[in-house]
């Protein structure tokens, strides 16, 4: 009997990354909130004096909500992207870290934006960033398609497709963003709110999924990519 069909190809278990994933996304979310924080050793008198005091750290409060909403995004989209997955190998596990870089940047990102005010340069660090999660998103997606045996069989050429359509449209906030940074800082923080209703827009990657799992036709393997 021939080796190859005894011993298929197959790569490691993907339980240890995903937990290492989840892992380093709690941190980072945990993290932007230690950009909001009253100075040390300055008591305030009266409820007066402390409200006008939170109140000065609105745009802190806003960059927070905001980067929350957005790594929270980024991470249904890599959970979405993730279900795919039903092996690892050490190519795909270093793609996967190079993506957990970034996302552990951004707390650093988050402060430079809630900092500087003014400054058009956080606006577009932390809108790069953002480019090059999309783009690592991309290069996850591609190296997975090119070795099926990573891959569940759900992941047909039109699952592909539409996942490069949602990792596109989340490309194209930041690009904005970093445009608006050039007239108006503010505005562009507030334009990764559209982040939000992208992400809720209805999600045909998740109809497809659906389909399947509700005992459509199951993707042939003429099909798979």
């Amino acid at each position: 009997m021939d080796t190859a069909s005894q011993f298929p190809l197959r790569g490691f278990e993907k339980n240890r990354m995903e937990a290492l994933i989840d892992g380093i996304f709690a941190v980072a979310l945990t993290l932007l909130v230690l950009d909001i924080k009253l100075p040390e050793n300055v008591p305030y008198a009266t409820n007066e004096a402390l409200w006008n005091r939170l109140v000065g750290l609105e745009r802190h409060f806003a960059i927070y909500a905001i980067s929350f909403i957005v790594i929270g995004i980024y991470w249904v989209a890599h959970h979405v992207q993730f279900h795919y997955v039903r092996y690892t190998d050490r190519r795909l596990i270093w793609i996967n870290m190079l993506f957990l870089l970034l996302i552990s940047f951004l707390p650093f990102a988050t402060d430079l934006v809630g900092d500087h005010e003014d400054l058009i340069l956080p606006c577009e660090i932390y809108g790069v960033t953002l480019l090059l999660l999309s783009g690592v998103s991309y290069l996850h997606l591609r190296y997975l398609s090119r070795h099926p045996y990573l891959a569940t069989p759900e992941l047909t050429p039109f699952a592909v497709r539409l996942l490069k359509q949602r990792i596109a449209l989340f490309t194209i906030i930041p690009v904005l963003s970093m445009a608006l940074a050039v007239f108006n800082t503010r505005l562009a923080l507030f334009a990764y709110l559209l982040i939000l209703t992208a992400h809720f827009l209805p999600a045909r990657i998740d109809e497809h999924h659906h389909a399947l799992s509700s005992g459509g036709d199951s993707p042939s393997e003429a099909e798979r990519p």
